[in-house]
């Protein structure tokens, strides 16, 4: 620590210098104190401000590098004007430093074909034998060895550019010298590869490290196809610690040996376009990835592509009990996945959106109608699970499942030591955004719990739509909404499926091939399913269906499939259901339905003539929706004194689901029709249930 004490109080020396004079503005930036002066007594109240939370008296001033927040990359730009401006024209002030320290502090690396220039922040060249915070190896292979903040002092951010084809940034601070370090690293226009190693690694810092791509720049970082770094993996950006990467500019990594960005701890993806292909992973953070910073509300800076050819687009491995870790959370943005053999987002024990405009594409898509195997493999995580499933109940009925689990979104779960029981943890959790998914597995499939109160969701799969192997919430229990969540899943074999499933509130309409609701205890084992509960599967296992609120809407296609399914009972209290198949409502060997309140309609036609307009009323004649639902004899059982009307003509109301091309739309009038007064189909009700 004695050459950044000795550099603090070169700065602080050089300021008292400064202190009497102090420096005129045309403009107030850096005048912290209001007092038409930018001098030392800005830089101790800004200093203040950051360690102690004092107030500022003209805090706009305080913004110096425009980055609309106030921190110590400020605060290093204010004591480098009071140090090096002039107080009177043609007067130039030099930094009075006691030794050579500050002036071999390297602030800017520029690489070029062989080699690397270092400057300080005057922007004098540093000779590299010389410079008192990194070495030079090799011509271009630089490590940075101290910190360039401590959490309370900046000693000035690394500014790199340049192009270099076979160079590398390592970041080495011993944690033990410095406890609180961080490492900042700009970018400003930098194309770094290396074929025999990582170009960026971060063998440690204390607290993290911190890459910013600055705005209006470019930055291309790459590897070599076939090598191992010093941590034994490979990652064009890698990390044994924190990473976070921020700025309004491109940062575009590509990870052709291996993953893209590696963190054995947390990633943080607080703005920046980020693009990344990988030959694996794309992202993998062990401990969590997140994106979007909590405490922002404007993410329009923000977007995340990632192209992974082998692997998981983001992927968070940490499987530790009770450690609160493995999970990905996004909070905003706009995340791209495209994963040609893998899944979109994959945690250990947890994911949670929050936000953001959520895109994802597996392996072939919805359009995938190959014929995998769901027996044979001994592994439990991929296509079958353990050789076909304990007590030969994991079978999905789903002939035409992937042998990889292709998943849009993915919480694995907890298991025992011999991976044959779930544990904890694997839940799935969506507040809000928008989530667009094309997959050829489950969209969403959690181990554990899987709860939905938030969001816009357009997803088509070959396989299920949401999946969990326990409990499946949608909605929020007597919120008496409509459009606080909204689903539409235009293409699956089964839309809704777990062990209990509850409809609270929001919107759902299902176009399958098999039933669209379906609760039936134990796990699937479909396509690089999660073991869950053993010993009988979904096919025979107990599950009970809790309808309690929202609308729902279901067209599941002709032969043995229903539009509501439960193992075991249906709980009917409120709300709208809507159920087409040749079997609308079916319950399990000795269950019935009972309903106490809500509305239910059923019809045999399947989901092949979707073209006819409904509405809905309510018991005082008002439309609480229209949709458009199949043609045929439908029958309706109301506790509420709803009526439903076919044909009917439907004007105004607020339009939802805007990604489906069937109509769907709350409130507003409707005039004409047909009203349906048939009674409802009785359907498989009491009949064997389950999925076969």
């Amino acid at each position: 620590m004695k050459k950044m004490t000795m550099r603090t109080a070169a700065i602080l020396l050089s300021a008292i210098t400064l202190a009497g004079a102090g420096q005129a503005l045309a403009a107030a930036v850096g005048d912290v104190n209001n007092d038409g002066l930018q001098n030392v007594a800005d830089a101790v109240m800004l200093t203040k401000h950051l360690t102690e939370g004092a107030s500022l008296t003209n805090a706009e001033a305080a913004d110096l590098n425009g980055d609309g927040r106030i921190n110590a990359a400020d605060l290093t730009l204010l004591k480098r004007s009071v140090l090096t401006e002039r107080t009177e024209p043609g007067d130039p002030i030099e930094p009075e430093t006691p030794d050579d320290t500050d002036d071999n502090y390297v602030t800017q690396i520029t690489f070029a074909s062989g080699s690397v220039t270092l400057k300080n922040a005057a922007d004098q060249v540093v000779a590299a034998d010389k410079a008192s915070n990194m070495k030079v190896e090799n011509g271009t292979f630089v490590t940075i060895t101290a910190q360039t903040t401590d959490g309370t002092v900046n000693y000035g951010d690394i500014n790199i550019d340049g192009e270099c084809a076979e160079g590398q940034v390592r970041v080495d601070v011993d944690e033990t010298a410095y406890p609180n370090a961080q490492v900042t690293l700009n970018l400003r226009g930098l194309t770094l590869s290396n074929s025999s190693d990582s170009p960026i690694y971060v063998n440690q810092v204390a607290d993290e490290c911190v890459i910013t791509v600055k705005k209006d720049t470019v930055n291309t970082i790459s590897d070599g196809a076939d090598y191992t770094n010093a941590d034994q993996g490979a990652g064009a950006i890698y990390s044994l610690d924190d990473l976070k990467f921020k700025g309004k500019g491109t940062l575009i990594v590509n990870g052709n040996c291996g993953d893209g960005i590696v963190s054995k701890d947390d990633i943080k993806i607080w703005n920046g376009d980020i693009q990344v292909n990988s030959a694996d992973d794309g992202i993998r953070g062990k401990d969590s990835i997140r994106i979007g910073d909590p405490d922002d509300t404007d993410y329009s800076a923000l977007k995340v592509t990632v192209v992974s050819k082998g692997g998981d687009g983001l992927k968070s491995t940490n499987n530790t009990a009770d450690s609160g870790k493995g999970y990905i959370r996004i909070n905003g943005g706009t995340v791209d996945i495209k994963a040609e053999n893998g899944d979109g987002i994959q945690a250990e024990q947890e994911v949670i959106i929050n936000g953001g405009d959520i895109n994802i594409y597996t392996y072939q898509g919805s359009s995938y109608s190959g014929s995998g195997s769901s027996s044979g493999s001994t592994n439990p995580w991929q296509g079958g699970g353990f050789g076909g499933g304990f007590g030969g109940g994991m079978q999905d009925g789903n002939s035409n499942k992937t042998d990889i689990s292709a998943k849009g979104i993915k919480a694995v779960g907890l298991c025992d030591e011999a991976g044959t029981a779930w544990q904890s943890m694997g839940n799935i959790t969506v507040t809000g955004g928008s989530l667009t998914i094309n997959s050829s597995d489950d969209c969403l499939h959690c181990g554990g719990s899987m709860t939905l109160t938030g969001g816009v969701f357009n997803v088509q799969s070959a396989d299920d739509g949401f999946h969990s192997d326990h409990n499946l919430t949608i909605g929020t229990e007597n919120a008496k909404t409509y459009d606080d969540v909204q689903i539409y899943v235009s293409k699956a074999y089964e839309g809704i499926e777990g062990v209990n499933i509850y409809q609270n509130s929001g919107t759902v309409y299902i176009v399958s091939t098999d039933d669209g609701y379906n609760a039936a205890g134990g796990a699937d084992g479909s396509g690089g399913g999660n073991p869950g509960m053993f010993g009988g599967g979904m096919s025979s296992s107990y599950g009970e269906l809790w309808l309690r609120g929202g609308l729902v809407v279901v067209n599941s296609a002709n032969g043995d499939h229903d539009g509501l399914d439960s193992n075991g009972p249906i709980n009917l209290t409120g709300g709208y259901y809507f159920c087409n198949g040749q079997e609308p409502i079916d319950c399990g060997d000795g269950y019935s339905m009972s309903q106490t309140g809500g509305t239910y309609a059923t019809m045999t036609a399947g989901n092949t003539n979707i073209n006819t307009v409904y509405a809905i009323k309510d018991s005082s004649g008002n439309v609480v929706a229209s949709f458009k639902w199949a043609s045929g004899n439908a029958g309706i059982s109301s506790k509420d004194n709803s009526t439903l009307y076919s044909g009917a003509t439907i004007s105004g109301g607020t339009e939802i689901l805007s990604g489906c091309p069937y109509s769907i739309s709350l409130g507003g009038t409707a005039s004409g029709g047909s009203q349906i007064t048939g009674s409802v189909s009785s359907g498989g009700q009491g009949g064997p249930g389950g999925r076969f």
